[in-house]
């Protein structure tokens, strides 16, 4: 059973993060933060916010091995 709550609350910070202005502090605290996210039980689409992780650079749009669009988590 995956940890929807702890999801909720990654998606919140990092979404918070996101915000304008990125800065590279900003990246290096949402990189150690992401780190973190191993640690739960979800995954990392669970916590839908896709846009803010790839502004973030922890994530990216790419395919996959079906050749289907997708994100690409680091």
């Amino acid at each position: 059973m995956s940890d929807r709550t702890t999801a909720g609350v990654f998606c919140k910070v990092f979404c918070a993060l996101a915000r304008e202005p990125i800065t590279e502090e900003t990246k290096t605290i949402a990189r150690g933060l992401y780190q973190d996210t191993g640690e739960y039980d979800f995954n990392k689409y669970q916590m839908e916010c896709d846009d803010e992780l790839i502004a973030l650079g922890l994530a990216r749009r790419g395919k996959d091995e079906d050749g289907n669009d997708t994100v690409l988590y680091e």
